[in-house]
């Protein structure tokens, strides 16, 4: 059942982040706001201009406007110079609601003042809805005078409460369908004259506080006409001590300055939207496959979270690119997908290869000497993969048992193995421990080398070939009281000890590799444990060059020199009694 739960997993992990897109806007907000300070601050245009009431206009010592709200015929002056002066429109983010508390006289001076400008002059309306005890209030904040262009000054905001963008016609049916209609449209667009989207249109913003040129309202009557000639100038507060400071990708800006980086891309085309739901649909689509495509031809963990990695990073690519062409992509669904469904397969994956890196070690510790095996994963090479081998210098043993084949051939194969095994395991241990290599088990017999693949110096490893012996000779003795016990007949065995040359490398084909030694070395020691059937009271046998390695070190007795199959001199044989600490 696993095999089929497991790839369903994956695939549902690849799936889940679109189908939760419209719960991750908070990671795409905050993605947001760190591509605008990446991308940095954008020029301003040359055709806006802020006409901003900052603190030294509100000081009463600089400029004797008196304390704030102003009255509208003061505003109205305001706006006046700089219409007079070549002012292409005026802007004001400033809500006039309601009769003036400074009279009547007030909004009549207001509408003369700026009556042969009617056309340039534009007016805010405000939207606030709240909520109070469990019940809904919203109220629409229209100016006094409708004679003028009226917008609505509502921005859209994350939810990080971070100004993202100007509200489209959907939206604002719905804000305001319980306000008698015409409704107006967004400041923004009507300063423009661009026509109000179905949706939403991100502001493009232009940089922090201070960004935008300024003109405080202290010094309107001293700047040259350049410096308003064919502008649109934004008037409104931007003193921080008057609020309407906004949270911006920048930091937080004044209501004007928001609406300074609205206008600027609405006029220069600039700004963020979001794709069309079939459109986003089928990019959504090629990209669960191309994930899918990936991550399914990983065949192991860590090639899948490369993949991961890789789509990742494309991910990543793709939202940038987007962004910057003003196109708002779910970036954080879009990172997800590969991450989600690579993880989990990566996560199935990895416990699998555990799993069989484990039982392979557990098969190769007992068919390989471990230490070759060692040496092989410590290596990583690939001659452990190749046939050949090369020169080397070794110390050979071989062991063989006395007499067994007649005695093997009268009993059941089932005892026969058995007794087989419990003698390998006896001999067995002490190559281990002398980290020698347990190179093969032939028949009733055993060989081992000392010196590869690593070698300690000649010496050493003819000391640990003949501990090894000794050691042997001991477990041979506590199995044979262990057999005796069970009535079954002693064991004899011969051990013969040879240090040379040899061609150590990996023997066989390229579908069967063996790790072993060959050469006239191994000969001479399987000659040696052969000759022990002639010295039947002398089971290990030792060559003059093992000898000539330890003479300080092992107690022998010469048994003179002997022919030996297959070498061409005789060869002089000892017998190791004891070795001498």
């Amino acid at each position: 059942m696993r095999g089929y739960v497991v790839p369903v997993a994956w695939r549902l992990g690849l799936v889940l982040p679109l189908l939760l897109a419209p719960w991750l806007g908070r990671a795409d907000a905050m993605a947001r706001q760190i591509l605008f300070r990446w991308r940095g601050p954008l020029t301003p245009p040359e055709n806006l201009v802020l006409l901003g009431i900052d603190e030294a206009s509100l000081d009463a010592e600089l400029a004797d406007f008196g304390p704030w709200p102003w009255p509208r015929a003061v505003q109205a002056t305001l706006a006046r110079e700089a219409l007079r002066k070549g002012a292409k429109s005026v802007v004001f983010n400033i809500v006039f609601a309601g009769p003036s508390a400074f009279g009547p006289a007030d909004d009549q001076t207001f509408r003369e003042l700026l009556k042969p400008w009617k056309e340039k002059v534009y007016l805010s309306a405000s939207y606030i809805h709240q909520e109070l005890d469990g019940f809904e209030q919203a109220e629409l904040r229209l100016p006094q005078e409708r004679s003028y262009p009226i917008g609505l000054s509502q921005l859209s905001l994350n939810s990080f409460g971070v100004v993202k963008g100007i509200p489209g016609s959907r939206r604002l049916d719905a804000m305001l369908r319980h306000f008698p209609l015409p409704h107006p449209a967004p400041l923004a667009h009507v300063a423009t004259g661009v026509p109000v989207p179905i949706e939403e249109r991100g502001i493009d913003f232009l940089g922090p506080r201070g960004h935008i040129p300024m003109i405080p309202a202290w010094s309107v009557e001293t700047v040259p006409e350049a410096q308003w000639r064919d502008r649109i100038v934004i008037v409104g507060a931007t003193a921080l001590s008057l609020g309407d400071q906004l949270e911006t990708p920048f930091g937080q800006q004044s209501g004007s300055e928001v609406l300074g980086s609205a206008i600027a891309g609405l006029l220069s085309g600039r700004g963020f939207r979001h794709l069309a739901l079939g459109t986003l649909v089928a990019i959504s689509a090629a990209w669960l496959l191309l994930c899918h495509w990936r991550i399914a031809a990983s065949p192991t963990a860590l090639k899948t979270v490369t993949s991961i990695a890789v789509l990742a990073l494309l991910s990543l690519g793709i939202t940038v690119a987007a962004w910057c062409s003003g196109i708002w992509l779910p970036g954080a669904a879009f990172l997800l997908v590969p991450v989600v469904g690579g993880s989990l397969l990566a996560t199935e994956q990895f416990r699998v290869e555990t799993f069989q890196r484990r039982f392979l070690h557990s098969v190769l510790s007992r068919r390989v000497s471990p230490n070759l095996m060692r040496n092989m994963l410590r290596s990583g090479a690939d001659v452990w993969t190749q046939l050949g081998g090369q020169r080397v210098r070794c110390v050979v043993l071989f062991t063989d048992l006395i007499g067994f084949t007649a005695r093997s051939s009268a009993m059941e194969p089932e005892h026969l193995f058995t007794l087989l095994n419990r003698y390998f395991e006896v001999m067995a241990a002490p190559v281990l421990a002398e980290q020698g290599l347990l190179d093969k088990f032939i028949g009733d017999s055993v060989m081992a080398e000392f010196g590869v693949p690593q070698h300690r110096g000649d010496r050493e490893e003819a000391l640990a070939a003949v501990r090894t012996a000794l050691a042997m000779q001991r477990n041979l003795h506590q199995l044979n009281k262990e057999l005796a016990e069970e009535g079954q007949e002693p064991l004899r065995h011969g051990i013969g000890i040879h240090c040379g040359d040899v061609v150590a490398g990996n023997l066989g084909s390229s579908q069967r590799l063996e790790y072993t030694v060959i050469g006239g070395s191994v000969n001479v020691a399987s000659r040696l444990e052969s000759l022990t059937r002639l010295f039947p009271q002398h089971s290990i046998l030792i060559s003059r060059e093992v000898l000539d390695l330890l003479s300080e070190n092992v107690r022998v007795e010469a048994l003179g020199s002997h022919a030996v199959k297959g070498w061409p001199d005789p060869i002089e044989v000892f017998s190791l009694i004891d070795l001498i600490d």
